[in-house]
C-alpha cells in the first residue's frame, strides 16, 4: 500500500504522497502530528505477520524473529542517537513503530522534517566561505556521532542535508538505517551502503564475505573525504577506467587524482585551497590506521575557517595516536615535512613544506 496526502498512519496525518526516490528499501513522505511536521519512512521489509497472515506457524515464527531483530536494531540506534544532544546537526529518529492490518504490519520511522536549501546539489558553485562552513558543520555532525560510538556507514551527499540557518548554510546528517554501534558485532547482511562511497576496508569486508575486519569510524572519514571532494570541486577523484569505484582503485594500488580547481588570484584563497586538498588527501589514505580521525578533520577545518592555520603554520593537525601509527609508513616523510617552524613560513608554504598531490586540472 502506498500512502497519500490525507491518509493516517497511527497518530500521523500524511501531508505529502509517499515516494521511493532515494528511499532505498522503503517509501517516504511528510506527516503532521500535534502541529509539527515530520519526515516519515515506511520500510518495505520485513513485514510483521499478524493473526491472519498466511503461512505455517513455523514460518510465521521465523518472520517474527526476523522482525524482532529488526526492531532491536532500530530501537537501539534510536536510543544511541538520543545521546547526541539537541544541537541540530544530527537529525535523530523521534519515533519507530509498526502499523498495518490483521494480515501484516510494516515498520515506520519518524524524524524531524528539515527544510533543505535548493543549493544542496550545487555546493561546489558556492563561494569558498560557504563551502568551508558546510564542510565544517558536516565534520561537526560526524564528530558528534563518532564521539557517541555511532558509525554511519552510508555517508553520501543524499544523506547530508543542507539547511539555511541564520543566513548561513549548515549540514545535517540523516538516515541511520545502515548505521552500527562501535564495538558491537553486526551480521554481514546488515552492512549495506553505496559502494561509490565505500572505504577500502568496508569494500574488502563485503567482498570477502566478512573474512576481513569490519569497517570502523575511519570508514566514515573516507566516505566524507569523497563528499568533500565533490563539495569543493563538483566531482569525485578520478581513477583508471578499469575500476568502478574509488575504493577498488586504491585496493589495486592506484592513486586517486583530485580535481584541481581555481578560486581566485588572492593569496589567501590559494592557501585555503591547498589546505583543503591536503586535508582531503589525509581523509582518503588507504590504511585506516594512518587515515586521520573526524576529530582531526574538524580541528583542521576550524583552523582553516578562522585563518589560524593559514597565517601561522602550513601543517595538518594530527593527534599523537595518528603520528604514532604513521611512523615508518610511506606518508611519514610527508608528516615530517609539515612540521615547519612558524618563523620559516612568512605567510605562505615553503617549498620543502608542501605535500605533493596528483592534481588534475578541471576541464
Amino acid at each position: 500500500m502506498t500512502y497519500k496526502k490525507g491518509d493516517k498512519i497511527g497518530k500521523y496525518i500524511i501531508t505529502r504522497d509517499f515516494d521511493n526516490t532515494n528511499g532505498g528499501q522503503g517509501q517516504w513522505g511528510f506527516a503532521e502530528y500535534n502541529g509539527k511536521q515530520y519526515f516519515i519512512k515506511k520500510f518495505l521489509n520485513p513485514v510483521y505477520p499478524e493473526v491472519k497472515a498466511p503461512g505455517s506457524k513455523k514460518r510465521k515464527q521465523k518472520k517474527k524473529s526476523k522482525c524482532q531483530e529488526f526492531e532491536r536494531k532500530h530501537l537501539g540506534m534510536m536510543q544511541a542517537l538520543k545521546s547526541c544532544g539537541d544541537g541540530g546537526l544530527v537529525v535523530k529518529t523521534t519515533d519507530f513503530f509498526k502499523y498495518g492490518n490483521e494480515f501484516g504490519s510494516h515498520y515506520f520511522k519518524v524524524s524531524q522534517k528539515v527544510d533543505t536549501s535548493n543549493l544542496s546539489n550545487e555546493i561546489y558553485n558556492l563561494d569558498w566561505k560557504n563551502r568551508l562552513f558546510i564542510m565544517l558543520t558536516s565534520a561537526g555532525a560526524l564528530k558528534i556521532l563518532h564521539n557517541n560510538g555511532i558509525i554511519h556507514l552510508d555517508l553520501k551527499p543524499d544523506n547530508i542535508l543542507i539547511q539555511e540557518w541564520k543566513e548561513k548554510l549548515i549540514a545535517k546528517i540523516i538516515d541511520f538505517d545502515s548505521s552500527i554501534i562501535k564495538g558491537y558485532s553486526t551480521p554481514l547482511e546488515e552492512l549495506v551502503g553505496d559502494p561509490l562511497y565505500f572505504s577500502p576496508e568496508f569494500g574488502k569486508h563485503i567482498n570477502t564475505h566478512g573474512a576481513e575486519l569490519p569497517p570502523t569510524q575511519k570508514s566514515d572519514v573516507f566516505s566524507l573525504g569523497l563528499v568533500f571532494c565533490q563539495y569543493w570541486t563538483g566531482r569525485l577523484p578520478s581513477f583508471s577506467d578499469k575500476h568502478n569505484y574509488p575504493y577498488e582503485a586504491l585496493l589495486n594500488k592506484e592513486k586517486l587524482e583530485l580535481p584541481r580547481i581555481f578560486l581566485s588570484s588572492t593569496e589567501e584563497e590559494k592557501l585555503i585551497e591547498k589546505k583543503i586538498f591536503e586535508l582531503i588527501e589525509k581523509m582518503l589514505i588507504l590504511d585506516p590506521h594512518i587515515r586521520i580521525s573526524i576529530n582531526e578533520v574538524h580541528e583542521n577545518l576550524k583552523a582553516i575557517c578562522s585563518g589560524k592555520s593559514i597565517k601561522f603554520y602550513p601543517k595538518i593537525y594530527l593527534s599523537e595516536e595518528t603520528k604514532k601509527s604513521s611512523k615508518g609508513s610511506r606518508i611519514n616523510a610527508n608528516l615530517k615535512t609539515t612540521n615547519l617552524e612558524k618563523s620559516k613560513v612568512k605567510g605562505n608554504y615553503s617549498k620543502s613544506g608542501r605535500i605533493k598531490f596528483n592534481f588534475r586540472k578541471k576541464s
